[in-house]
């Protein structure tokens, strides 16, 4: 990250006032939208376009290069992958450095084990697969589980005490405190290494607050400038931000998936992996990779036990039986066979 001081036309004066606004780097200013930051700092028009411009020059990360330059970077930007080969091999190494994810399904589908199994690989260092980063937890669901992502530590062989103080989790019961807590969020990944920030889940709050055909145009305006910060964030910083979306039920539909995401086009066309959970039979669950502009769709099934997701039973067996000594030595205990508990959320048809 460079210092804002770096930028021409940042001054002391312009810098405080940018800091007051969590701007804190040349790569957040090089994201900003010029009246936005006006609004924010009360800078003068001429000041704030000439700042962000330079500090777009500076980063290099705008204007026109040469495919093969954007191909070089790309073999170098890290990756954050799931542990499982079949998985990662489909995803061509993993999830990029700065994308979106969204999970989508019904109850009981696997979208908060997705993120609670992610928050501990991101812990991890780069050559292991991992972000080498900290983790931001936005929680609408009280769906966070210490001992979840306890289990998940030792099975990945990282300190269960070290992962959770790693993972900073905000409880969020009004739609208003998400966007109030993403005026931080730029700020927190550019400065203390957060990699990793999940939304669990995105849409529950708006579509408990915004109801009626009246409010749905302010809903998706709101849900749109939440999803176009997580992308300047993440252009910025490198930060991947993942959510989770609720699912309502399709009118009359005659086969195929009876199940439609919450959000229509305006959370459709945010992602850059979009899957789709479902449970299957037993401890087992299913994930489609439905829409990402350079990995072919594809359609996965694992199996869910302590410490996460698994390629079959035996392997989610022998890890559990180190997990389950864990907890045991700890007094704690843990049931042999019983799934860790999973979110809940509506599939009702939306009005």
């Amino acid at each position: 990250m460079t210092d804002l001081e770096a930028v021409p036309g940042v001054g002391p004066a312009a810098a405080k006032k940018l800091r007051e606004a969590f701007i804190t780097t040349a790569e957040l200013l090089s994201v900003q939208n010029p009246a936005e930051l006006q609004e924010r700092t009360k800078l003068g028009e001429g000041t704030v376009s000439k700042i962000i411009k330079s500090a777009r020059d500076m980063t290099g990360k705008f204007g026109f290069r040469s495919g093969l330059e954007i191909e070089e970077e790309m073999l170098t930007t890290p990756r954050l992958t799931s542990g499982l080969p079949s998985l990662d091999e489909a995803l061509f190494g993993g999830i990029e450095a700065g994308s979106i994810m969204e999970f989508y399904g019904s109850a009981r589908g696997g979208k908060t084990q997705w993120c609670a199994h992610l928050a501990v690989r991101a812990q991890l260092p780069e050559d292991q697969g991992g972000l080498a980063g900290r983790v931001l937890w936005l929680d609408t669901e009280s769906s966070f589980k210490p001992h979840v992502i306890r289990a998940n530590a030792v099975r990945w062989g990282l300190d269960p005490d070290a992962a959770l103080a790693n993972i900073g989790r905000a409880q969020v019961v009004l739609s208003g405190q998400i966007e109030e807590i993403f005026e931080t969020i730029p700020q927190l990944c550019a400065e203390q290494d957060y990699k990793l920030v999940i939304v669990d889940s995105l849409t529950g709050l708006f579509r408990a607050e915004y109801t009626g055909l009246d409010s749905l145009r302010i809903r998706q305006q709101d849900i749109n400038r939440l999803l176009n910060q997580m992308r300047r964030t993440g252009t910025a910083t490198d930060a991947i931000f993942a959510y989770t979306n609720q699912v309502m039920a399709k009118i009359a539909v005659y086969g195929g998936n009876p199940n439609a995401p919450v959000g229509g086009h305006i959370v459709s066309h945010a992602s850059d992996y979009r899957f789709y959970v479902r449970k299957a039979l037993k401890e087992k669950r299913k994930i489609d990779l439905q829409d990402n502009a350079g990995v072919p769709e594809f359609s996965k099934e694992f199996v869910l036990g302590w410490g996460g997701f698994y390629e079959d039973s035996k392997a989610c067996k022998q890890s559990e039986a180190k997990i389950q000594k864990y907890f045991d030595e700890r007094g704690w205990g843990m049931k042999e066979r019983e799934e860790p508990e999973e979110e809940s959320d509506s599939e009702e048809a939306e009005e």
